[in-house]
C-alpha cells in the first residue's frame, strides 16, 4: 500500500436523474452474520440487517436478482441500493487479486424491466473489521469510546494497523468502509463507474 492516503467509498450517479435498482428477491433486513460475538464499536451486536459490520454474512436472504430501471444508461460498476453495495466483475477482480478469498461476493443477475439481461453484478460484503485510526495523530474526537466524530477534527489512519488489508470496515467510524490506495489506483485506471473515493491521510 502506498503511504499517505486511504479512501472511504461512496456512490455516484452516472445519469442526470435517479435510476431505480431494486432487488427482486432476498431481504437485506433478514441477512444475518455468521459470527455475532460482541465487539465494541459501530454495530457491536451484529444485529440482523445491520449491513457492513465487517464480518461474513450468511447467504440466506441475500438477493440473487435485481432490476435496473434504464436501458439508456448502463449499470455502473458500483451501485449502493438498499444498504448494499452491488459491484461489477471488474471491481471484484481487483479486490480478489489483492485479497483472494477474504471478502464475500454473492452473484446477482441484473435485468431490465422487461426481464432481459442487463449485467452480472455481485453483492460485495467486506469481511475485515479493524480499528485503524492513528490515535496520536488524529484530531477528531473519539466520542464515548465508540466512534470518531468527523465534525470535530481530522481523521488520520495508521498504515501499521491496516497492515495488508485492502478493504476493511473501521469499527470506530460510522459508514467506515475503506479501500487501500493500491486498489483505488487500479479502479481509477480502469475507469470504474458509480464510485466516489474520499481520501483520508494515512501514516
Amino acid at each position: 500500500m502506498a503511504e499517505g492516503v486511504v479512501y472511504s467509498i461512496g456512490s455516484r450517479a452516472e445519469a442526470p436523474h435517479t435510476i431505480s435498482f431494486k432487488p427482486l428477491d432476498g431481504n437485506y433486513k433478514k441477512i444475518g452474520y455468521v459470527d455475532r460475538t460482541f465487539d465494541m464499536g459501530h454495530t457491536p451486536l451484529f444485529d440482523t440487517g445491520e449491513m457492513y459490520a465487517g464480518r461474513a454474512v450468511k447467504p440466506d436472504h441475500v438477493p440473487t436478482r435485481a432490476e435496473w430501471g434504464s436501458k439508456r444508461y448502463p449499470v455502473p460498476d458500483a451501485v449502493l441500493s438498499y444498504a448494499m453495495y452491488f459491484v461489477s466483475e471488474a471491481f471484484k477482480d481487483i479486490i480478489e487479486r489483492h485479497e483472494p478469498g477474504v471478502h464475500q461476493f454473492f452473484p446477482v443477475e441484473v435485468v431490465y424491466k422487461d426481464g432481459s439481461f442487463a449485467r452480472q453484478m455481485y453483492f460485495f460484503n467486506i469481511c475485515h473489521r479493524l480499528d485503524t485510526m492513528d490515535r496520536e495523530r488524529a484530531t477528531a474526537e473519539f466520542k464515548k469510546g465508540l466512534a470518531f466524530d468527523p465534525s470535530t477534527g481530522e481523521f488520520v489512519f495508521s498504515l501499521e494497523k491496516i497492515g495488508n488489508a485492502h478493504a476493511w470496515v473501521d469499527k470506530h467510524v460510522i459508514y467506515g468502509r475503506y479501500l487501500s490506495s493500491t486498489v483505488v489506483d487500479e479502479m481509477k485506471q480502469q475507469g470504474l463507474t458509480g464510485i466516489v473515493f474520499n481520501p483520508d491521510r494515512a501514516v
